[in-house]
């Protein structure tokens, strides 16, 4: 059975990921796509604490954020944007039809229980010619992240959370979106050799899903196999080499 990420428990620590991995170029793809002046109406699903939307608030926009998780969306409210705010299921989406010009997730959509079903409601939700933006990694195609290495399973789940790409464009297809593009937005490489990994962020328990989903003695049990291999070759490299892939895609008459 798959664990679903208690968000709610991790929420007031969450935005600590953004001081370490801002994700520029991803804004920068997201504000480039939003800037469009046919674009009136954008909803995020997956928003969590707000970063992205944050990011558009200067634009006039009308900004809908939607979060199975109350307590990340308590901490979007607190940004005092003008955001609407929802508190719903990404597979149930609750508004009319061809309420929105864009919808974008961001790092999210591994966390979806029914892909399938999500492009189904996001399709019906879109205007005609909106667009919809899939911002995520494919760990099928980047699979050189240290934390794979260390803690057991990790690296097969993420296999089964994350749609590939491939995956991606065939959903897209498969619900009439036509894609205008899939390409990588962002790159993300750090090398930190022995005891420097522990300065690495995103080996903290609440960083990431990988980790917050194991067990407080699944997560020990892989801090000591670091601890271990370091002791055994000190100036052993951590390294995480990951990018962030766009899937754009467009629905059409």
């Amino acid at each position: 059975m798959e664990v679903k990420t208690n968000y709610n428990k991790i929420a007031s620590a969450y935005d600590e990921r953004y001081k370490s991995s801002y994700l520029t170029e991803v804004e920068k793809s997201l504000l480039s796509i939003a800037s469009d002046k046919n674009i009136h109406s954008i909803l995020e699903v997956g928003c969590g604490t707000g970063r992205w939307l944050k990011a558009l608030s200067s634009y006039r926009k009308k900004l809908f954020g939607l979060d199975y998780s109350i307590e990340m969306l308590k901490v979007a409210a607190a940004e005092q944007i003008n955001l609407m705010l929802i508190n719903a299921d990404a597979c149930k989406l609750p508004f009319a039809k061809n309420s929105f010009d864009m919808i974008f997730c961001i790092n999210a959509i591994h966390h979806f229980p029914n892909k399938e079903l999500f492009f189904s409601e996001a399709t019906a939700t879109l205007t005609q010619n909106g667009i919809i933006c899939i911002y995520g990694v494919d760990p099928q195609i980047d699979k050189d992240w240290y934390v794979y290495d260390y803690f057991n399973d990790v690296y097969e789940k993420d296999l089964k959370r994350f749609p590939s790409l491939k995956e991606t464009k065939q959903l897209c297809e498969l619900f009439g979106l036509r894609i205008e593009e899939q390409m990588i937005v962002e790159k993300v490489y750090s090398e930190r050799i022995g005891n420097e990994v522990f300065s690495d962020p995103f080996l903290k328990k609440h960083m990431n899903s990988q980790l917050a989903n194991l067990s407080e003695e699944e997560y020990q049990e892989g801090i000591e196999r670091i601890k271990h291999k370091i002791s055994v070759e000190p100036e052993t490299k951590f390294i995480t080499d990951i990018k962030f892939y766009l899937t754009k895609a467009r629905k059409e008459s």
